[in-house]
């Protein structure tokens, strides 16, 4: 099972995650982005423009989910 990793990003550093999750494809790594995002919406809401990255075992982007879209925070 491949492995994906979730990395935040706010425009010129990037926190990596180390340890990643094996996950089946790339639309189950995209749900648990996306789960993720909304978990941690709230408290990041002060901390600019961030996304979350999705890379594979290569380091290579695989996508990218903005934590607010259209500059509207919720």
């Amino acid at each position: 099972m491949p492995r994906y990793f979730f990395n935040i990003r706010d425009g010129h550093d990037v926190d990596e995650d180390e340890e990643g999750i094996e996950l089946p494809d790339l639309e189950a790594a995209k749900a648990e982005a996306l789960a993720t995002v909304e978990e941690l919406r709230d408290e990041l809401a002060d901390a600019g423009n961030i996304e979350l990255e999705i890379a594979d075992e290569t380091g290579r982007r695989l996508l990218t989910v903005p934590f607010f879209r259209g500059g509207r925070r919720r």
